[in-house]
Order: C-alpha cells, then sequence, then structure tokens
C-alpha cells in the first residue's frame, strides 16, 4: 500500500473513530468521562483522548458540567440546526407572534437521543422574571414538556429503549419511574398538551405541543415561564399553544 494510500486509510480510521464518539455523547445530555467513552466506543482510552483534544478544539466537544466530564459542544448543535433551517425558519413568525401575544418566552425544539435540544428561542420583552434557555442546551426529555410530548410520538414498547435505564431526578417534581411517565405519557397523547411542573428546574413550569410530519420530523413548541404566572393560567396558555399550531399546520399544509 502506498503512503497516500495509508494517510487517506488513516484518516477515514479517525473521522469513523471522531463520528462514533459524537454519537455516544449525543445520547449523553450530562456527559463522559474519558474512560467511559473509551468503554463505550472500545477504543483506548489514549486514543479518545486524541480525538476529543481534537473535537474541544472545534468546539464539537466541551467540558463539563461534573469534573472530568465531556459532552457535546455548540459547534455540533449549530451544524445541527442549520440542517434544519427548512423548517425552523417557516414557523418562526408564529413563534415571534406567540411569544407577543402571551409576553412569554417561547422555543422550539426537536429530540436527540433521550434529550431535548433547543433549536430556536422568542424571549419575552417583559420586565422581570423570565424563562430564558440557550439555543443548543439540551434537557432531559423526561423532565421537560417538550421532551415530554416528543416521547409520546412514540409507541409504549420502544420508549424503554430510547431513554436511560435510570432516570435522571433534577428537582423534586422529576418523574423518574418508568411506569409513571409512561401515565403521563398517555395524557399527553389524549390531550395533545404536556406540562412541566417544575419538574426541570424550581420554579419554572412549561407547557409544550408538536409539529409533526416536518420534512425532517418532529418538532416541539414550548413555553416556558416561572411557576408563579403559570399556575391558574395553563389553560390560556394551552389552548394560545393549541391555535398556534392550527396555524403552523395550515401555512405548511401540515396535516396532524
Amino acid at each position: 500500500m502506498s503512503e497516500s494510500s495509508k494517510d487517506t486509510s488513516s484518516g477515514i480510521r479517525v473521522i469513523s473513530r471522531a463520528a462514533e464518539i459524537l454519537r455516544t455523547l449525543n445520547d449523553q445530555s450530562r456527559g463522559l468521562s474519558l474512560g467511559q467513552i473509551a468503554s463505550l466506543v472500545e477504543l483506548p482510552r489514549s486514543t479518545v483522548q486524541r480525538i476529543v483534544g481534537a473535537l474541544k478544539v472545534e468546539g464539537f466537544v466541551i467540558d463539563g458540567p461534573g469534573e472530568s466530564q465531556i459532552r457535546i459542544g455548540p459547534a455540533f448543535f449549530s451544524i445541527a440546526a442549520a440542517s434544519l433551517s427548512d423548517f425552523k425558519d417557516p414557523i418562526r413568525p408564529y413563534l415571534e407572534e406567540l411569544s407577543g401575544e402571551l409576553d412569554e418566552t417561547v422555543d422550539l425544539s426537536i429530540l436527540s437521543g433521550s434529550s431535548v435540544v433547543f433549536l430556536d428561542q422568542c424571549s419575552s420583552r417583559r420586565k422581570g422574571l423570565v424563562a430564558v434557555s440557550e439555543v443548543g442546551a439540551r434537557f432531559p426529555a423526561h423532565s421537560c414538556a417538550p421532551g415530554k410530548c416528543l416521547l409520546a410520538e412514540f409507541e409504549e414498547n420502544s420508549l424503554a429503549q430510547l431513554l436511560p435505564p435510570k432516570l435522571d431526578q433534577l428537582t423534586n417534581a422529576t418523574i423518574t419511574d418508568l411506569e409513571a411517565l409512561q401515565v403521563e405519557l398517555k395524557k399527553v397523547r389524549s390531550e395533545g398538551i404536556a406540562t412541566d411542573r417544575q419538574e426541570h428546574t424550581d420554579g419554572i413550569s412549561a407547557v409544550a405541543t408538536v409539529i409533526t410530519n416536518l420534512p425532517r420530523g418532529t418538532a416541539a413548541i414550548s413555553i416556558p415561564m416561572p411557576t408563579q404566572r403559570f399556575k391558574g393560567n395553563e389553560k390560556h396558555y394551552a389552548e394560545a399553544l393549541l391555535a398556534a399550531r392550527e396555524k403552523i399546520n395550515h401555512a405548511l399544509g401540515l396535516n396532524r
């Protein structure tokens, strides 16, 4: 084999390994240590360390949140978000309209593994306390409203394979039992609305619904806000969200 062929083969192998590491991290919203990554991808720790180092330089992975942990970085999500612009851009005006109508933050997100990734956001102009999360942020799907409505699109027998064996408890209200989550998702399927009552973050509640049959699958629209404004107004926010969904379905020619 010529030197050129060897270099090509080596380059392809490195790309393949980097892709496998990224796929592995994509399913772990809280990150993994180098040792854990090496075990899962079945590569020497030294090899993983070199590849992860190169991915860090490019912003595809970052450190944290825990000590010695690696997780997916903003560059990875910016590329993913750009590839979804064919439905993100047409939906944006309706997010802005809903945000202006309610004077609340409105998010657009998708499911990535067992996590929700936020693709777009219209922030509230309200003065004082508002709920804002970064575009590109990842939340465990079982712990938030957009995650629950996206999970509800799956058959019950598929969830055990999709979700991690142990559901992380982020607050005292987080659902960590799979059977209890299944009951919650059955209600979501029936009503078309998912609710998060301080399950991801203390003091923050949210309501969400899904837009299906998009060119690249399914997305969720959610309205997060301080719980003090959510309590007693759940029906109002849910109705506004469903009305926005109908506008989007009509405008984009989608059938729910």
